[in-house]
């Protein structure tokens, strides 16, 4: 069971987009009751460790160029 490293919910994830980057699998999820977005690191040879990401907050204002 994986946790919103944002707001702690656990539970079940709208799942936004998988792939495969090394030897991770990497599933980018939204949590349901914040809305923010997080990614999960997976090895699945178990010899390193899973992890999750915090996404960085974009400024909307840097995108209207």
């Amino acid at each position: 069971m994986i946790k919103c490293p944002y707001c702690d919910y656990e539970g079940e994830y709208r799942p936004i987009k998988t792939w495969k980057y090394s030897w991770w699998n990497v599933y980018f999820y939204e949590c349901p009751r914040c809305g923010r977005r997080f990614r999960y690191q997976i090895d699945p040879t178990g010899k390193k460790k899973n992890f999750i990401m915090k996404l960085g907050v974009r400024n909307k204002s840097s995108r209207k160029k």
